[in-house]
């Protein structure tokens, strides 16, 4: 790429000057320490907007390339002597070739479930009508056993140009096998690359189910803490080399961080020291509220971190369909689990879902939803707000389908969960998914996925009247 943009279309511009500037700072060009073009000056010089040149600036901050200091101007982080690995490019088009939400009873309550979707807007009708359409046009062949447990060949195609183009990921068809969720994707990558006493590295806190699927194994876990900037690469392992390390580096489950670009290039450098493969889960971050959704680590280094996707968030979670990006040496013996695992995932669906994307019908419903989630986001932010005041600290908003509230000098528990489901209130203490307990006492992950915002308000104030 040029540092011409004379060729950009509109809707590219953001999207190439971030690869621009991100390429300055990885060859040097933009040094460790060093100050960047104001924005009003880098604007000229690309011939675009300030406006977008401060969106890009935003981003690249928000991923940890670079810091702004006040009064004083942008400058670039120290990133380590280490520069990643790209993954090699590929044009899907061109090519030859075509999270799992926890068991609960019934709630009829306000829940607020982290990290679910809002049902009530599901796109029934369209789904329907593009379904229909499928067993209309159906071939015999369709209703028996499919060859590929990678799944359907055309899914998997356009499973590639969504990856491409909601989230920069390069891959072929070839590399994708389609799953039964994300939660099987897990599944089958702990059932390949674990055996008992093996050491896994997973984040805490992190998702209970996770957590249960790697003690499935028989490994020993190795909780690692995360904080503002994601994963703490630096207390990762030393005394063992763990075969696996599970992350989610686009908005951490459940606090919301993004690890930061440093940290990605630290993690990558330990796996390939260590010979680990890092799962990437990446279970909802289309939905962020502010920039272009953070790119993924599978980017730097498409040979250790083998990519894990879910249409649970962006569609709805019983349809139970998601993928991985596999690296090329996990592929054979991956598919060879997946078939004697089930077979193969239902091809009719498959079908459905990929004419649904190709058709760009779930690109529209997404951004649909990021306006409905994100008025959501808003009122519970308001309401939390109006109800604690400066009692309650509010973090890990900027993106996905929850976030953290801190509450001060308040514990949540058990008990207090108990009481307020008497109230047909659902919360969920970010205690319970800790493995090394007594840290997070005060705080709630709230979701606001699958609540309107006048059950936002009632819930928060009914919470707010028991405490």
């Amino acid at each position: 790429m040029t540092d011409s943009l004379g060729t950009f279309t509109a809707d590219t511009k953001t999207k190439q000057i971030y690869t621009l500037l991100r390429e300055r700072i990885f060859s040097g060009r933009y040094a460790a320490g060093s100050s960047l073009p104001s924005t009003r000056d880098l604007a000229s010089e690309l011939g675009v907007s300030r406006a977008l040149i401060v969106e890009v600036y935003e981003q690249l901050i928000a991923e940890g390339y670079l810091e702004g200091r006040q009064g004083s101007g942008t400058y670039v982080l120290d990133l380590g002597a280490s520069r990643p690995v790209q993954a090699q490019s590929i044009d899907p088009e061109s090519s030859n070739e075509m999270t799992s939400p926890e068991l609960a009873p019934s709630f009829n309550g306000i829940d607020f479930r982290p990290s679910f979707p809002s049902l009530e807007h599901i796109p029934h009708k369209k789904w329907k009508e593009v379904t229909l359409s499928v067993y209309d046009q159906a071939y015999a062949s369709n209703f028996g056993y499919d060859e590929d447990p990678a799944g359907n060949r055309l899914l998997r195609a356009n499973i590639c140009r969504y990856l491409l183009n909601a989230k920069g990921i390069q891959c072929s068809p070839s590399q994708v096998i389609v799953t039964a969720g994300a939660t099987q994707a897990i599944s089958l990558l702990c059932k390949l690359l674990l055996n008992p006493e093996d050491a896994v590295a997973i984040e805490d806190p992190t998702a209970s189910f996770i957590h249960s699927i790697f003690a499935a194994t028989g490994a020993d876990i190795i909780p690692v803490p995360v904080d503002d900037h994601g994963l703490c690469v630096d207390d990762l392992p030393t005394h063992v080399q763990p075969k696996c390390i599970f992350v989610t580096p686009s908005h951490q489950f459940p606090f919301g961080s993004i690890l930061s670009i440093s940290r990605r290039i630290q993690l990558l450098d330990y796996a390939r020291q260590t010979g680990s493969y890092i799962i990437e889960d990446d279970y909802d971050s289309e939905f962020r509220y502010a920039g272009m959704p953070v790119h993924a680590l599978r980017e730097l280094d498409s040979q250790r971190v083998v990519y894990v996707g879910t249409f649970s968030k962006n569609l709805y979670p019983s349809l139970r369909l998601g993928y991985m990006v596999v690296p090329q040496e996990l592929l054979d013996p991956l598919l060879r689990l997946k078939r004697m695992t089930d077979m193969q995932c239902p091809t009719l669906s498959q079908i459905t879902l990929a004419r649904f994307i190709a058709d760009r019908h779930l690109e529209r419903h997404i951004t649909r939803m990021k306006r409905i989630y994100g008025k959501r986001r808003k009122r519970l932010i308001s309401a939390l707000t109006e109800a604690f005041g400066n009692g309650v600290n509010i973090s890990g908003d900027a993106a996905g389908l929850h976030l953290v509230a801190k509450l001060s000098g308040r514990q949540f528990d058990s008990i207090t969960a108990a009481q307020l489901e008497e109230r047909n209130i659902k919360i969920y203490p970010a205690e319970r998914y800790t493995i090394a307990k007594g840290k997070y006492e005060e705080s709630l992950i709230m979701g606001f996925g699958n609540v309107t915002e006048s059950q936002i308000a009632e819930g928060i104030r009914t919470i707010a009247d028991l405490l």
